[in-house]
């Protein structure tokens, strides 16, 4: 095949088509992801990963990577070796609102410990400066990113309602993608439990 393009297409239509497990899935992305070159293909390439994914405890973490208030992309595997709390919001979300005084309290609490808080928001990219100066007024601290709408990670996640916190171990498995809300005493139990681990 003479385009990076067709050798994309022959793949999608013949090898990852036939796929059985997300495992495999990203074993193949490991090794022709750089085919897929077009925003179709990685689209489609993606869509066969999410129907694959399984969001069970102990789970590999379906990774994904966003812009952080400075513009540079971060990835949830940039965490591996930490605990990592991430909490899918929007700047327009009451119950979302509702729990940043409590989420600012455990991260106060749990300051020096291997936790990774990370806020996702599913803001639209054009509101990019409301997401920003709401980062800013509220002192929202930890790693916040801006997923410029219901994208990658709410496909994966299969998160249809925010706010919605998951919490992954260090080795970047899965703990749960749907845990107790930080003003719940649940969730700083669940964090101190695996920082032990």
């Amino acid at each position: 095949l003479k385009t990076e393009r067709l050798k994309g297409e022959y793949l999608l239509r013949n090898v990852f088509a036939g796929l059985k497990s997300y495992d495999q899935y990203l074993s193949l992305m490991d090794r022709y992801g750089k085919y897929l070159v077009t925003p179709s293909l990685k689209a489609r390439a993606e869509a066969i990963g999410t129907a694959l994914y399984d969001t069970a405890p102990g789970s590999i973490a379906a990774d994904f990577t966003y812009p952080d208030v400075d513009g540079k992309m971060v990835s949830l595997s940039d965490f591996k070796g930490k605990v990592v709390l991430v909490d899918v919001w929007a700047t327009w979300c009451g119950p979302c609102r509702q729990q940043i005084p409590y989420l600012k309290k455990l991260e106060e609490e749990m300051h020096g410990t291997d936790v990774v808080f990370g806020g996702v928001s599913v803001d639209e990219s054009k509101d990019k400066q409301k997401w920003l100066d709401f980062i800013k007024t509220e002192g929202l601290k930890g790693v916040q990113l801006l997923a410029g709408g219901w994208s990658k990670i709410t496909k994966d996640y299969k998160i249809t309602g925010i706010p919605r916190f998951m919490v992954f171990d260090k080795k970047g498995n899965i703990v749960s993608v749907d845990v107790p809300r930080p003003s719940s005493p649940e969730l700083k139990k669940m964090l101190e439990n695996e920082l032990k681990k």
